[in-house]
């Protein structure tokens, strides 16, 4: 029962006309939201476990976006496949990017639109391709509360 629900949530949450509709029914299907800058139009996070993903304060999410928190190709499925993915404070994350399971996205840091996060992206960094790597470091930055 509560999978269905959940996954009602996430097609509320991925289509809802505002933004804060849009956090509050992805809090609701299990995925822990700090408090977001922005949160684009049809984001689908994956609710198969709650709590498997992270979204940290002041994080720009823009459009189209996809965080899977499994992968049956790469683990046995012994395994099961989860790992959970956590999106640092201050990271911004471009359009119709891809985000594996297992991966770190460092504070501050920023995602290129189109980039598949296969691996750990380290904190004030510009990261762009398929995979996506680090192509410059910025210094460290605060952002207001």
């Amino acid at each position: 029962m509560w999978k269905r629900a959940a996954e009602l949530m996430r097609l509320i949450g991925q289509y809802a006309p505002s933004q804060s509709m849009r956090v509050a029914m992805y809090r609701r299907a299990g995925i822990r939201i700090g408090k977001v800058r922005a949160f684009g139009n049809a984001i689908w996070l994956d609710i198969n476990y709650k709590n498997m993903i992270t979204i940290e304060d002041n994080v720009h999410l823009a459009g189209f976006i996809r965080i899977l928190s499994h992968s049956f190709i790469l683990y046995d499925y012994e395994d099961e496949g989860f790992s959970p993915v956590v999106i640092k404070k201050g990271a911004r994350i471009g359009s119709n990017v891809l985000i594996l399971a297992g991966v770190i996205i460092g504070e501050n840091s920023v995602v290129g639109a189109g980039a598949v996060v296969a691996n750990d992206i380290p904190p004030n960094c510009l990261a762009v391709g398929v995979p996506a790597k680090p192509v410059r470091y910025f210094k460290s930055v605060k952002h207001a509360e």
